[in-house]
């Protein structure tokens, strides 16, 4: 189980993508932890792009935690730790895709912000395009079920055409949907919330989750 977020992406008036990031890159800036000037240190690691065009980044950064501890008999709040985040741009579409969990995505996608000329936008997929096709049983490819903010699901064909579903729509309380779906030979369980993160349940290379999120965006 792996968690995937997608961000739209508009470069700066005059920048180019395809040439913002093309070698490896390093920052570093000062923060007091500890009342002490630590260095925090940023790597972004450019490495092989897939056949579909979207470039492969590794990004290790210094971040700091707060953390009460004692060491070599002092006191600390906060502790530096080393992250690392996977990150795939494409470049001509315009998407930056973190696979990591939603949290840490939102940490990798402001480091891309902040160092670059671009903004980001959190993708939000099309969430009740994905009921309506999961829920036609002629296609004979989707599972799906519906979650709410009352912990109250629904499972089966049809779904949307219910009554509960319209009023469950009208009082806001949809949080996700998680599908099965038959991708080529591959049969794919995941998970889509409202706002846009994806869940994996199925074992995936990072190649063919990709593949799979080009499908969703044309949905």
């Amino acid at each position: 189980m792996f968690s995937v977020s997608v961000f739209d992406v508009t470069p700066q008036e005059g920048a180019h993508l395809n040439e913002i990031v093309r070698e490896g890159q390093h920052f570093s800036d000062t923060q007091r932890v500890n009342n002490f000037d630590e260095t925090l240190e940023t790597w972004i690691f450019a490495n092989e792009t897939s056949p579909a065009g979207y470039k492969n980044y590794r990004i290790v950064t210094d971040e700091v935690f707060d953390f009460r501890a004692r060491v070599k008999g002092e006191l600390i709040d906060q502790v530096v730790k080393q992250e690392t985040y996977q990150i795939y741009l494409h470049p001509e579409q315009r998407r930056l895709v973190a696979m990591c969990r939603k949290e840490d995505a939102h940490k990798a996608a402001l480091i891309f912000e902040n160092r670059f000329p671009m903004q980001l936008e959190k993708h939000r997929f099309n969430i009740l395009g994905i009921i309506a096709e999961s829920a036609d049983v002629r296609g004979a490819r989707f599972n799906v079920q519906i979650e709410t903010v009352t912990g109250v699901s629904l499972k089966g064909s049809n779904i949307d055409g219910t009554q509960y579903y319209s009023n469950m729509l009208q009082a806001g309380q949809l949080t996700g949907v998680i599908v099965t779906y038959d991708h080529g030979d591959r049969t794919v369980t995941f998970r889509v919330s409202v706002d846009g993160t994806l869940l994996f349940y199925t074992p995936l290379t990072e190649y063919e989750s990709l593949e799979f999120i080009e499908m969703l965006y044309v949905i």
